[in-house]
């Protein structure tokens, strides 16, 4: 189990507690902006995708380029492997999301620069669908970067991938997702992987936040004490923050391949079901008001993801307005919360 700080009140502010001050120094060139990149891999894909074991992964070289408006044609080396576990099947991606790893000598003064190790979602399958599934996500963590700096963030892609068959090249949007331990560091914090954690050892408001955001989206596939989806940022100062990721099983994103726990009461990931802790509504109250006051920042991060289709925009948009609607009077929102009450 891991070990219960004292804790400490946290500051009251027009967002809610504040559970961590963003450090000074900038964040990684990478995440500096929104703007989508537009870049080439040069790898042997064929030969990356070929054993695809979720234990110990076969990397492969190769080259990543993109031109720069001051200076010009750039090619980074780059090492690649494959990550995950269900996406990683071959049944659900016959291309599976990668782990990008970087040396910083040779990435220095580029776009890249100062990145290690990272992860990039990639597009899983090549029809227009799961294109545009992968760009709710990614404006799914746009959405969560409103509410609290406790997240990822991510960078947009436009990516070339060039295998040494240059007629097998495919063009699809992917999105690099901030490093865990760079995410706890710019936020003063240190990344906890251990397993054992419970709700009451962390930090209340941003426990509370994370299960509402979950429930916003659909999403029950998580866990605190499995760190399953979640990590956990040890901040010192205060009880352990929770930090939600991943969110391909969600009902906003709406997956093909994704489908709930056959253990939980709900038949379709699109089934909402909240799955934090449970709370008297009036202790509730102060996240369901951020949430309401972040609505409309949050509606146009999601529908502004470069890419994403009207149609799917309004698809999404018409889902998060479920639980807008519910959260409007918050008395009605006790019927959610009781599945947590009565595990």
């Amino acid at each position: 189990m891991i070990r219960r700080l004292v804790f400490l009140s946290a500051l009251i502010g027009v967002a809610g507690p504040l559970v961590a001050q963003e450090n000074e120094r900038q964040p990684e060139r990478l995440f500096r902006d929104r703007t989508p990149l537009e870049i080439t891999i040069r790898a042997p894909f064929s030969e990356l995708f070929k054993d695809r074991d979720t234990l110990e992964s076969k990397p492969v070289q190769g080259m990543l380029e993109y031109t720069d408006e001051r200076r010009g044609a750039v090619s980074i080396p780059l090492t690649l492997e494959t990550r995950g576990h269900f996406r990683l099947k071959r049944t659900t991606c016959s291309f599976a999301p990668l782990k990008v790893r970087f040396d910083k000598e040779q990435a220095k003064g580029t776009t890249f620069a100062n990145q290690g190790s990272i992860k990039l979602v990639t597009h899983c399958q090549n029809g227009d669908r799961y294109q545009q599934n992968l760009l709710i996500e990614e404006g799914t963590y746009r959405m969560y970067n409103l509410l609290t700096p406790l997240s990822h963030r991510t960078r947009l892609a436009k990516i070339r991938y060039l295998p040494p068959d240059t007629t097998k090249a495919v063009t699809r949007y992917g999105f690099f997702i901030e490093d865990d331990e760079e995410m706890a560091k710019r936020n003063n914090g240190k990344l906890l992987m251990q397993q054992g954690g419970n709700f009451n050892q962390m930090a209340s408001y941003q426990m509370d936040l994370v299960s509402v955001f979950q429930y916003l989206i659909g999403n029950t596939d998580w866990s605190v004490f499995a760190i399953h989806n979640i990590r956990i940022v040890d901040m010192q100062a205060a009880d352990y923050q929770p930090v939600a990721y991943d969110f391909d099983f969600s009902g906003l994103v709406n997956s093909a391949y994704a489908s709930p726990d056959p253990r939980l009461p709900i038949k379709s990931v699109k089934d909402r079901l909240y799955r934090g802790p449970c709370r008297k509504i009036e202790e509730l109250l102060p996240v369901l008001t951020r949430f309401n006051q972040a609505k409309d920042s949050m509606y146009a991060a999601l529908t502004g993801v470069p890419g994403l289709d009207p149609k799917r925009a309004q698809e999404a948009t018409d889902y998060l307005d479920g639980f807008f609607k519910r959260i409007k009077d918050p008395k009605g929102f006790d019927d959610a919360i009781g599945y947590a009450c009565r595990r």
